[in-house]
């Protein structure tokens, strides 16, 4: 009996040997087998590197394409605890958001959340003339644009002073899921002197393709030349011109009893030369470059105008005497006949 009991105590400590042996050999693998990462992936539009965001209180910024793959252990209601500041990414670039949303296409221990900008550019505008020159501020009163969100917005000389921020892209939905649509821009109206100096509509620009927009303007120059009246030679000392909007300009003629005005707006001028006894008016209205002449009645002019009317009054007198004369003469030779006759 008594080998038969060691033979099966000898058993009984090989198993619970083995068993022992198993568990621990098992406990590698159990703990290979644990939790999956949980990750979430951001996109923002229009894909922009450098945006900071915030997830479940964490800021994170999108490398170049505009992601970023951030770690999160809550994967539910993702897209609430996204949030992205009002910022400005560049000296001419600055986003903000509108909306986010969930796409759905993802594994079981990932999320996609696509953040939806506002995306604004800082734009530079300068009115070009004729000549290929900037015109100055101080001639232009305001701009007007409208945009193809259906906006219309009115600038003034001192807000073109400086760089204005324009809406450049903003959410549009597509077919392969949310896309930055870019704004474009059409000049309204460029008015100078109560003058609209750009064909209204004509002239568009994209902020996304052009930060310094070059606006060729309309203008044209008015030639002024000055004559006396009855001589027709250079007079006048200077030229007094009238603008759409009813302001005044005074300038000095010439030696030439000339001047050239560059850069006026098309439209309707009145125009005066003074220097001499009496400034004539006259109303020019320009569309082209043109040259208007222009009389002053000068003190010779005057002079030869009493004579020439002193002229014409003997002239007049003289034909009344003379008139007199010669009824007279022809009453006394009725009289004669009709005395004879009696």
């Amino acid at each position: 009996m008594r080998p038969f009991l060691l033979r099966r105590a000898g058993a009984a400590l090989a198993a619970l040997t083995l068993a022992t042996t198993g568990v621990v050999a098992a406990s590698p693998a159990a703990q290979a087998v644990g939790p999956a990462t949980r990750t979430v992936q951001v996109q923002v539009v229009p894909a922009l590197a450098g945006v900071s965001f915030a997830l479940d209180g964490v800021t994170h910024t999108t490398v170049p394409g505009g992601t970023a793959v951030v770690d999160d252990t809550n994967l539910n209601g993702a897209a609430e605890h996204l949030t992205v500041p009002a910022q400005q990414l560049t000296a001419d670039t600055r986003v903000s958001l509108d909306r986010v949303a969930n796409d759905p296409n993802h594994g079981p221990f990932t999320r996609k959340l696509v953040a939806e900008l506002d995306e604004d550019r800082a734009i530079t505008i300068n009115m070009v003339t004729p000549d290929k020159k900037i015109l100055p501020l101080s001639e232009v009163t305001s701009i007007t644009l409208t945009d193809s969100l259906g906006g219309t917005t009115r600038y003034t000389a001192a807000d073109l002073a400086k760089p204005i921020w324009l809406s450049a892209s903003r959410p549009a939905l597509a077919s392969t899921g949310a896309n930055g649509r870019l704004v474009t821009y059409a000049f309204k109206s460029v008015m100078i002197h109560g003058a609209n100096v750009v064909n209204s509509g004509q002239l568009r620009f994209t902020p996304n393709k052009q930060l310094a927009w070059q606006v060729p303007v309309i203008l044209h120059s008015l030639t002024i030349e000055a004559n006396d009246l009855l001589a027709g030679a250079p007079a006048g000392k200077t030229a007094q011109l009238t603008y759409p909007d009813k302001t005044v300009k005074v300038v000095p003629l010439g030696p030439d009893h000339k001047v050239t005005l560059p850069n006026l707006p098309r439209g309707t001028y009145q125009l005066k030369v003074g220097g001499g006894l009496i400034a004539l008016s006259s109303t020019v209205r320009l569309s082209r470059d043109q040259t208007a002449t222009e009389v002053v009645i000068t003190g010779g002019d005057a002079g030869e105008l009493a004579l020439m009317l002193f002229s014409v009054l003997a002239v007049v007198v003289a034909a009344g005497v003379i008139g007199r004369r010669l009824r007279r003469q022809a009453d006394h030779k009725e009289g004669n006949a009709s005395a004879l006759l009696a």
